[in-house]
């Protein structure tokens, strides 16, 4: 299966949406805004593309697959004093939503990690990044 950016980024983002709780802000890349006034978790998440080429030689049609390359950032965000309860049980939503899992167009991922960034101010922050892969054909 192949996609576009614009399907695959679609896609990846719906696996979060699909598993993120529904009480919890998000801060979506090409949205911004705020963080939340009141103390409750949220996350902020990022796409990046980082790299890309051609995959194969064209078929009997001209048609030539193009490999892409990136990785997604989801920065938790949970008020700090409740020993990292909330951190972790988000942190493990967010993990099992790309640990061994693929899109329907063909996006995978692959070297899902965890990266405690510790306290500032009021919040506890903890990334969740994984990397990805899809192809395109055109």
């Amino acid at each position: 299966m192949t996609m576009t950016v614009q399907q695959a980024r679609d896609e990846i983002m719906a696996l979060f949406s699909a598993a993120w709780p529904d009480e919890y802000k998000v801060l979506w890349q090409d949205k911004g805004g705020r963080p939340p006034d009141e103390q409750a978790p949220w996350a902020r998440f990022t796409i990046s593309h980082t790299a890309g080429g051609q995959a194969t030689l064209s078929n009997d049609n001209g048609r030539k697959r193009f490999r892409r390359d990136g990785f997604l950032i989801v920065q938790i965000f949970t008020p700090v004093g409740d020993g990292l309860s909330s951190s972790d049980t988000l942190t493990k939503i967010v993990l099992d939503a790309y640990e061994g899992t693929a899109t329907p167009g063909g996006a995978w991922f692959r070297n899902v990690r965890v990266n405690e960034v510790g306290p500032d101010g009021d919040w506890y922050q903890v990334n969740v990044l994984a990397d990805f892969t899809y192809d395109e054909v055109k």
